[in-house]
């Protein structure tokens, strides 16, 4: 009796990791509600860098990039061909009026100084700020924790 007792409990565990696994994968996938915003960004070397050579346009471009990026499904923006180009400077042109040239630049100037990821860009032709791929993790991990709660909590309802 004991024994079936334990692997009972065994199995049970191994379900709610998979259950876990594929909420987590689940929620990797999905947009970010909010994005880390350090209240002491403005110390940041690099950023004191980009509003010293370029002024605070940049600074305010940089922040609607990190707001973009929380909201898109992966996370980055494919810029592998013209059409990737256009399409970022089209979503950053929201709020501000940027031309593809001027995006391409700022994108590159990012990532010269470690704002945008360098390996993303140049092996991937993403662009990617490491920042919120960490933010979408902990977010990814938060969902997943509570869909697994309720997953619990409907087993016991269903199955005592």
């Amino acid at each position: 009796m004991a024994d079936q007792q334990t692997e009972n409990q065994t199995q049970e565990q191994q379900e709610a990791m998979q259950a876990y696994e594929r909420f987590l994968e689940e929620a990797r996938r999905d947009p970010i509600k909010y994005a880390h915003h350090d209240a002491r960004a403005h110390d940041d070397e690099a950023l004191y860098r980009l509003v010293a050579n370029h002024g605070m346009e940049w600074y305010g471009w940089y922040w609607l990039l990190v707001e973009l990026l929380s909201g898109r499904k992966d996370h980055a923006y494919d810029v592998s061909d013209e059409f990737g180009w256009r399409r970022l400077a089209r979503d950053m042109s929201c709020m501000c009026d940027i031309s593809v040239e001027d995006c391409q630049l700022f994108i590159i100037e990012l990532a010269s100084m470690g704002l945008v990821s360098r390996e993303h860009l140049s092996e991937a032709h993403k662009v990617v700020i490491r920042r919120i791929l960490i933010d979408a993790e902990k977010y990814a991990e938060e969902v997943a924790k509570k869909k697994l709660g309720a997953w619990k909590t409907n087993r016991k309802r269903m199955f005592g």
